[in-house]
């Protein structure tokens, strides 16, 4: 009996993580966008290869120093483990919480050890695998033109996924348990954000810190002779594809995450785990009776509360606006792009329509009583109307102060600005209540509405609204503009 016990939880395993890859296979942008995903997946790859491979070439006619080198690597690793970290967060939160069939498996045959292991190492492999693509393929150059060790990018970038597994685990069980899966996902996306612009900054400092000082830095970082041996650099050594480095790595990758594994085994078996993400619903605070005079504000007022309540609105925002960096460079005259200071009218009109269809469709997708609206004494087009003023006036606070910005820099140009962000900002709105773009749910998991299509549609008329703008603002550069 006991035999066939293990030899159920066995086959259980393979059965229960084959349909774990599925699920997360199916739960990819690709699937859900595509209905023949091999054809566009073989083709990024093939091209994502030939790149690898034209890199690899020009990457070996430069001979570096081998500290330089192992600076390089220790930084991939850091930035690697910390977009890793975050997205593994995500996934945590997800395949504990949002499917609602642990207490399911709990009373399956299958030990509830090897169900949490199914679960992290899934995870694992999905934040591992789109870094496997993109330094695979270099990999893989490197390896054509003689470099052999370049292939230990491939357990590298294993060993960082299951410590960054690992780790968010930990960090979703704790952070769920104390203050809810809502802050445990926003601390999430807020860890995304510091990091995309911490090596966005990264990129950017030689523009803002004179040469002979960031010279001095990087000399500083690099392993000296008196510190060479030390175990700092060991991670760099590893992808490098040293023996002994690299054998070190892994093993303790793997310790990490089962260790992990032991720690969590028992809470999860225990249901402890699951229970947590039901401990934070509180009771509802009472509120004095505050009536609206009537329904369009109040219609206003609903959507403008629904849209600060979504959850990450603020890092989501601020990741939408990345767009500002380069303005405030351009503006304070640390970058010159073409025309100058004109670059900045299209790049704002841009961002003014993204910012209007993020918000308009978080304002559709989080309503939860649409039929409430169109079955009460009002017109029809009320609840839309309501939401696109919401989604404008959210807007308008976004692009006010790059806009006076701008102002102080240039007024001449302001009246086109303001044409162009009104058009470009209506027209999203528009599209947005029609075709809303996917977005997380207020609690887990996937939005039940929005369309791939939508964001595409977006992303197209903020372009051409964009397009339009620049032509007015630089119409020296066409042909039919003045001064040819």
């Amino acid at each position: 009996m006991n035999s066939r016990t293990r030899a159920s939880g066995r086959n259980g395993f393979l059965w229960l993580f084959s349909y774990e890859i599925l699920l997360l296979w199916r739960g990819s942008i690709l699937v859900r966008t595509q209905r023949h995903v091999l054809v566009p997946v073989i083709g990024v790859g093939v091209v994502f290869q030939a790149a690898g491979l034209a890199v690899a070439w020009e990457a070996g006619r430069h001979a570096f120093l081998e500290p330089i080198l192992i600076l390089i690597a220790n930084l991939n690793i850091i930035f690697l483990f910390f977009l890793m970290l975050s997205r593994a967060m995500n996934a945590a939160i997800d395949v504990l919480y949002s499917r609602g069939d642990v207490d399911f498996l709990l009373v399956s045959p299958i030990p509830p050890h090897r169900v949490l292991a199914v679960r992290m190492i899934g995870v694992a492999a999905s934040v591992a695998a789109p870094w496997v693509l993109l330094g695979g393929v270099m990999a893989n150059g490197l390896a054509v033109f003689g470099h052999f060790r370049a292939l230990a990018a491939y357990p590298v970038i294993a060993g960082i996924a299951l410590v960054a597994t690992g780790l968010a685990f930990c960090l979703t069980v704790i952070l769920v348990t104390k203050a809810g899966a809502r802050r445990a996902r926003g601390l999430a996306n807020s860890l995304a954000l510091v990091i995309g612009v911490a090596i966005f900054a990264l990129g950017q400092a030689p523009r803002y810190v004179p040469a002979r000082d960031m010279l001095g830095l990087w000399h500083g970082l690099m392993p000296g002779a008196e510190n060479a041996s030390s175990l700092l650099w060991w991670p760099g050594r590893a992808m490098l594809g040293e023996a002994l480095p690299l054998l070190v790595f892994t093993a303790a990758a793997i310790a990490v995450f089962g260790a992990v594994l032991a720690l969590l085994g028992k809470s999860f078996a225990s249901g402890a785990i699951s229970a947590a993400a039901y401990a934070h619903g509180g009771g509802v605070p009472a509120r004095a009776g505050n009536f609206r005079p009537a329904p369009f504000p109040a219609a206003v007022a609903k959507n403008l509360l629904l849209l600060r309540r979504f959850p990450g609105l603020v890092t989501q925002t601020v990741y939408r606006s990345l767009t500002l960096v380069p303005v405030a460079m351009i503006l304070t005259g640390r970058v010159a792009i073409g025309v100058g200071p004109g670059v900045v009218v299209p790049l704002l009109v841009f961002l003014s329509g993204q910012v209007s269809l993020f918000f308009v469709s978080v304002i559709i997708g989080s309503e939860q009583a649409p039929d409430l609206l169109r079955s009460a004494p009002v017109a029809p087009a009320l609840g839309g109307r309501a939401a696109r003023v919401a989604a404008g006036c959210g807007t308008l606070a976004v692009m006010a102060l790059p806009s006076l910005g701008f102002v102080v820099r240039d007024a001449a140009m302001l009246p086109v600005l303001l044409v162009f962000m009104a058009g470009a900002a209506f027209s999203n709105l528009a599209l947005g209540e029609r075709l809303p773009i996917p977005l997380l749910r207020p609690e887990f998991g996937k939005a039940r509405t929005g369309s791939i299509l939508g964001l595409i549609l977006g992303v197209s008329v903020s372009s051409a609204w964009a397009f339009v703008a620049w032509l007015l603002v630089a119409p020296r550069l066409f042909w039919f503009g003045p001064g040819r």
